[in-house]
């Protein structure tokens, strides 16, 4: 401005310049936000706040170095600013230093515990392997907790001298279970029941801890005991899954799984899975690698074999996962659990099916025959019947998921006979209480196309165990005409409640009832409707089964059946000395491929080539194969190597996300090939392996990458490198074999070398 013709620069107060700031942040006006900002820190670079509009102005600008140190210069000054700690992290979020954003989330979270936006960014880095620095407080899983009463583990207990082994339970999937259900059924009651039992009251003469195995971060993270008991208390009490003490529960487990250390197993501690791990990926990976780090002994609970025994009753995804964890279970343990002496004699099968050899008393029987009354249950009330439109005595049980193998449509034909026989007024109603499963449309369609069946059967899901438990009580009898199952809850239940029940002979059913069971062939649909018609009207008979159930029928407690299982778990061999399990052969000729496993089919010689991988660079197979990732990636394999021939390797590799991945192939500490490969490229590597290279039977490959900058692949394990498609070797000279895996190549069609040779490969 002039005075008197005089320029004068006009001068500003830093508030002035802070709002000239704000309003063109207002507009979008990123680069004049960005120089009035400036100016106004001129005047007052004490002022954290403009520091941080500074950072946002620039960030939006596309200056994300001048952002990042925008928002230093702001934490120098206010290092306690939840809010800055967060902008930073998305800062490095969307440059892609995932690290450094961990980082910056969790100390976001240190200061606010209850900043949503950190949790959940800091949660999802985590799930892709990002970490933390040190700089991190090792209490910032604590602080989150809801509760704030839970203590962090890190491992389990550490053995003391006389207290015996470890027994660290795996409850990966029923965590897994409660993110889609709250009410635990079949298989999570059992878990439940008997890891509480075992918590509450020590054993003597065995540790006791509860683990869970992180996906995105492929390690185990040790859960507090009251955690878990609080889950089992909160599951088991019913309610609905968005209850606000639920949904807090579920925050504070999946903190505490993200965050929390890797575990450290006890030495020789045993691994057990009362549930299932069929959809874990990378899960016997960290089983070999914990075994030959801890020599920990992996011990699953085979509650059945029913995707290899009638996989007609299973979707193939899920019969596909099954195989998969059969192979891998087999290769990782020889001792096992189960729950009857059907699922014993299917699991010996389906061992010797694959060639391995599984005798009787390496599979231990824990019945299943436990009390399900809950303490207080007492008989139901008017209401409780009122809630379902039921009355006493006036209705007949059906308890199981709606999927084909549990046989409703059986159950509704026999219906339809019983209507046709005596009336639709003199028959009871059926109530099937179950959630739906799958492969069940036959019976909703069978349902649609007769009014009249459907107004005599009712089916209820997410009943309570309160509710279930007056249910029972109320019950004329129940009825179970599964075709196939490891045990059969609902039948030991129902005997629990005194009431007779009418099952199946199928399977493992006549050990669940005993001869306190109604037993009809299965198949003979005849045979179960007279069974029905005889327990319906011939009230004299089903009361002197009631009585003799209510006089001799004595369940276990949970308590007595989780001894039982430690029992069978201390029973089990002496850790062994070598490091890990035994390395698999490799047959020549033999195609093995490293993607995720697609089969349904069982037989000698079967093996998931992904049980070859060694160390921690790798990510979980894909439906290609698998990539590898920050830290040591190994292929190892046996192979029947004469001294004096040599061996031709054929190995594919796949370019990472990253535009040209450098590679390199070692084994011995020798060289054997290296190269580039661009983003989704594939390349196979032919080397011939001199008999030098092999050690002991064994041949070692180390695949090591870097990105086109060169930086090696050792750094954040959410950086996916090289990938591994698959690998076959032969003889040198055998040229057939070489030709046909060419051929098989070029045409795509290595699959067909895939198979197992006529032969079984055992390990």
């Amino acid at each position: 401005m002039k005075i008197f013709g005089l320029s004068i620069r006009e001068t500003r107060l830093p508030g002035e310049l802070a709002d000239l700031g704000d309003a063109a942040r207002d507009r979008g006006d990123w680069a004049n936000a960005a120089r009035h900002y400036r100016a106004a820190l001129r005047g007052d670079a004490a002022r954290a706040d403009l520091w941080v509009q500074l950072g946002h102005a620039l960030k939006e600008g596309g200056d994300l170095t001048g952002a990042a140190r925008a928002y230093q210069a702001a934490l120098k000054r206010a290092p306690d600013i939840a809010d800055t700690h967060l902008q930073l992290g998305h800062l490095f979020k969307i440059s892609g230093r995932s690290d450094a954003a961990a980082t910056a989330y969790a100390h976001a979270v240190e200061i606010d515990p209850g900043l949503r936006d950190a949790i959940e960014e800091l949660r999802a880095l985590l799930r892709q392997g990002a970490r933390p620095d040190d700089s991190v407080s090792a209490e910032v899983v604590d602080r989150l907790r809801y509760a704030g009463r839970h203590r962090a583990v890190t491992a389990p207990p550490v053995s003391a001298p006389g207290k015996g082994p470890a027994a660290v339970f795996d409850v990966s999937d029923l965590i897994g279970y409660f993110h889609n259900a709250r009410l635990p059924t079949g298989i999570q009651r059992v878990q439940i029941e008997v890891i509480s039992a075992l918590l509450r009251d020590p054993p003597a003469e065995t540790q006791v801890s509860v683990c869970a195995f992180s996906q995105g971060r492929s390690v185990w993270t040790g859960l507090p005991s009251d955690l878990f008991l609080d889950a089992a208390r909160l599951a088991l009490a019913g309610g609905g899954r968005q209850d606000t003490d639920w949904q807090a529960l579920l925050q504070d487990i999946d903190l505490t799984v993200d965050l929390s250390p890797a575990l450290v197993f006890p030495q020789g501690a045993w691994l057990v899975n009362l549930g299932t791990s069929w959809w874990l990926q990378n899960y016997f990976l960290k089983v070999r690698e914990a075994q030959r780090l801890y020599g920990i002994r992996y011990l699953p609970f085979v509650h059945d074999m029913i995707p290899i025994m009638a996989p007609e009753h299973c979707t193939r995804p899920l019969t596909e996962d099954f195989v998969s964890w059969t192979l891998g279970v087999f290769a990782h343990t020889r001792y096992f659990l189960t729950n009857s002496e059907c699922s014993r004699r299917d699991l010996i099968t389906v061992a010797d099916r694959l060639g391995y050899s599984v005798s009787e008393d390496q599979v231990q029987v824990v019945r299943l025959d436990a009390d399900f009354r809950g303490l207080g249950d007492t008989p139901p009330t008017a209401p409780a019947m009122d809630r379902y439109g039921l009355k006493p005595a006036g209705f007949v049980l059906m308890v199981s998921t709606i999927e084909s193998r549990k046989n409703h449509l059986a159950a509704l034909r026999a219906w339809r006979e019983l209507i046709t026989r005596h009336g639709s007024a003199a028959v009871p109603t059926l109530v099937c209480v179950g959630n739906l499963g799958w492969l069940n449309d036959g019976v909703f369609a069978r349902l649609e196309s007769d009014p009249e069946l459907q107004r005599k059967v009712r089916i209820l899901s997410g009943v309570s165990d309160s509710d279930l438990a007056g249910l029972y009580q109320a019950s004329a009898f129940s009825l179970y005409p599964s075709q196939y199952e490891g045990w059969g809850l609902p039948v030991t239940e129902s005997l629990s409640y005194g009431k007779v029940v009418l099952a199946s002979d199928s399977a493992s059913l006549p050990e669940a009832g005993g001869d306190f069971a109604v037993y009809f062939r299965q198949g003979d649909q005849a045979g179960l409707v007279d069974a029905l018609d005889r327990l319906i009207f011939d009230l004299p008979y089903r009361q002197s089964l009631e009585a003799r159930i209510v006089a001799e029928f004595r369940p276990r407690s949970w308590r007595a059946l989780a001894e039982d299982v430690i029992a069978r778990i201390t029973a089990g061999p002496e850790p062994v000395t070598e490091s890990g399990p035994p390395i698999p052969v490799a047959a020549k000729g033999r195609y093995y491929p490293l993607r995720r496993w697609s089969g349904i089919t069982t037989g000698p010689g079967l093996v998931a080539a992904e049980i070859f991988r060694a160390g921690s660079g790798w990510a979980a197979p894909e439906n290609w194969g698998c990539w590898t990732q920050g830290g040591d990636a190994r292929i190892e394999i046996r192979v029947e190597a004469d001294r004096s021939r040599p061996l031709r390797l054929f190995f594919g590799l796949r370019g990472g996300p990253q535009p040209v991945t450098s590679w390199r192939l070692e084994t011995a500490g020798h060289h054997l090939a290296r190269g580039r490969l661009a983003a989704d490229d594939t390349h196979w590597v032919t080397r011939t392996i001199s008999p030098a290279l092999i050690r002991a039977g064994i041949l070692r490959l180390r695949i090591v990458s870097a990105d086109a900058s060169g930086a090696a692949g050792n750094g954040s394990q959410s950086q996916h490198s090289v990938g591994v498609i698959g690998f076959m070797i032969c003889d040198a000279d055998d040229t057939v074999a070489r030709s046909d895996f060419v051929e098989a190549m070029t045409t795509g069609s290595l699959d067909l070398l895939a198979e197992p040779a006529a032969a079984p490969e055992r390990v």
